[in-house]
């Protein structure tokens, strides 16, 4: 294994290390169709603004959204659609074993 290889393993493990955590994840959910403040995400979560800026910062030091200021208002979009994709991918995956999970304990 070169030093390249190791540096994409480091890499990728951030990018991971930010999409775990459940709050994350629903941030995620909710920049899937557009940018939004963290006002209008704090709103729609039901959550503190100042808990919504910290995963904000961390997702934004990751690389997983990125911001945009207009005026007095910082608008945060993912960074890139694959983001979705992944998200989409693990949570089928999760689906699924909830599903399998279900059914064994409904059987037992």
């Amino acid at each position: 294994m070169n030093i390249r290889d190791r540096e994409i393993y480091q890499i990728h493990a951030e990018i991971c290390q930010a999409l775990t955590h459940a709050t994350r994840l629903e941030i995620i959910d909710h920049l899937r169709a557009h940018e939004k403040t963290v006002g209008a995400l704090a709103l729609e979560m039901a959550m503190p603004s100042s808990t919504i800026s910290r995963h904000l910062r961390l997702m934004r030091e990751k690389g997983v959204v990125q911001a945009r200021r207009d005026g007095p208002n910082v608008y945060y979009q993912l960074n890139n659609e694959k983001i979705v994709q992944a998200y989409d991918l693990i949570h089928q995956f999760v689906l699924e074993q909830y599903s399998t999970q279900s059914n064994q304990f409904s059987t037992s």
